[in-house]
């Protein structure tokens, strides 16, 4: 399998989009969940739990995608 070269605003616009998914489904998502008047409310291993699933699964697409993204030489 041969790879081509990726042009530099490609690979810059890839990096971003990378950067963004994972700084905002697994930062800042699961703290403004915490932060809701819901989970604020249960008790703190619940909202824990919670926040440890929704956290959790994001990391997971986003490697799989990435995963699914280099297999396709997308990135």
């Amino acid at each position: 399998m041969s790879r081509e070269k990726i042009s530099y605003p490609r690979a810059a616009l890839s990096g971003v989009v990378i950067f963004l998914y994972f700084a905002i489904f697994t930062a800042w998502l699961p703290s403004a969940m915490l932060r809701s008047s819901v989970l604020s409310s249960a008790p703190r291993n619940v909202a824990d739990g919670i926040i440890l699933v929704v956290w959790g699964g994001f990391f997971g697409i986003g490697l799989v995608a990435l995963r699914w993204a280099q297999d396709r030489e997308l990135i």
